[in-house]
């Protein structure tokens, strides 16, 4: 009985040996275990009795899995197969098929992480009194959800601000009045058709009291072009057609026109804490060259903590035909404290 015994912990045991992953070295070593990844030209096998060994490819006289692997290529396509060993250059895999060495990217690439949402909340305030009384309060808010095939954009703005009436001879003295009332937000979705290229659909929403505007809507589509992006730059431009319409708080007759609408956003890390952007967006009437609003928005933001920061932003809008009485040009500088997330 113990003799049975025995040969069958050492049929076990032998079973176990057999049924490991194996890579051939150029120099004739062969170490067994299980094949953990490869990745930038190395591979790297778990070892019994070595741990984890990290071996060249170019090392690598043949490989041997009993399992199949996850087997990433340079262009994007991913396979399952077990590899049988390495022939001619090629990995042999199960399912009669043949993987060039020069065109595999990765062995069981990592898990790509959930996209997830990365934006900022800001807010800025202020409040004197003496020969002026006001208080004033501002927000700023956005947010991206970048995907390998698409992009999610959303971001808001509020201000308001109020004055009290000084003036002791006034009807109004001690009440507060209106100063600034302004609220604004945007979505725009883009879909990659390449690594630069990409569709897009946007919209945008703005009230100003102080400006007459009741409300400026537009929505549209078009395409765009991401030039330079990389570790501490990206610069991209858009266009298309948006459909724009701007009702007003008086008497003037509401406007109406299709618009070509061209933007173009900046982004570049001075260094680990500090970034700017810059970014341009303007809707020329295709039915009037009068008609054209632009918003031109440069910030300057630094990190204070992990999550918290600091930013100086300057927003320029521009209306050359607005409602009677207004100004074309608005111009806000704000300093704000926000968290990023």
């Amino acid at each position: 009985m113990r003799t049975i015994i025995q040969a069958a912990l050492v049929a076990a045991l032998s079973a176990g040996v057999l049924a490991q992953d194996k890579i051939t070295l150029a120099n004739g070593d062969v170490i067994t275990g299980q094949i953990k990844s490869m990745a930038d030209g190395k591979v790297t096998i778990n070892s019994p009795l070595l741990g984890d060994v990290v071996v060249p490819m170019s090392n690598v006289s043949d490989m041997v899995t009993q399992a199949q692997v996850d087997l990433l290529k340079k262009d994007g396509e991913l396979m399952k197969r077990s590899i049988l060993g390495v022939e001619g250059g090629s990995l042999k895999l199960s399912g009669d098929a043949r993987l060039p060495i020069d065109s595999l990217g990765q062995i069981n690439p990592p898990a790509k992480p959930e996209p997830t949402w990365v934006g900022a909340l800001k807010l800025n305030g202020f409040y004197s009194e003496g020969n002026t009384t006001r208080r004033s309060f501002g927000m700023l808010f956005d947010a991206t959800k970048r995907s390998e095939s698409d992009r999610i954009s959303v971001d808001g703005s509020w201000d308001y601000s109020e004055d009290k009436d000084t003036d002791a001879n006034s009807a109004t003295f001690r009440d507060w009045r209106l100063n600034q009332r302004r609220a604004g937000a945007g979505a725009k979705y883009d879909y990659f058709l390449s690594k630069r290229f990409y569709a897009l659909v946007t919209t945008r929403a703005l009230g100003d009291t102080l400006a007459n505007l009741d409300l400026r809507y537009s929505a549209g589509a078009g395409f765009g072009y991401n030039w330079v992006d990389n570790s501490t730059t990206t610069f991209l431009t858009e266009v298309g057609l948006s459909y724009l319409n701007e009702n007003y708080r008086n008497s003037d007759p509401s406007v109406d026109f299709v618009a070509v609408r061209a933007a173009y956003k900046l982004t570049h890390q001075f260094s680990e804490k500090t970034r700017l952007l810059h970014t341009v967006e303007a809707f020329p009437s295709t039915e009037s060259s009068d008609d054209i609003y632009l918003q031109a928005r440069t910030e300057v933001t630094t990190s204070l903590t992990e999550s918290m920061l600091a930013a100086l932003t300057h927003i320029i809008d521009y209306d050359n035909t607005p409602a009677t009485g207004a100004e074309r040009m608005d111009n806000r500088v704000l300093l704000s404290i926000g968290w990023s997330f």
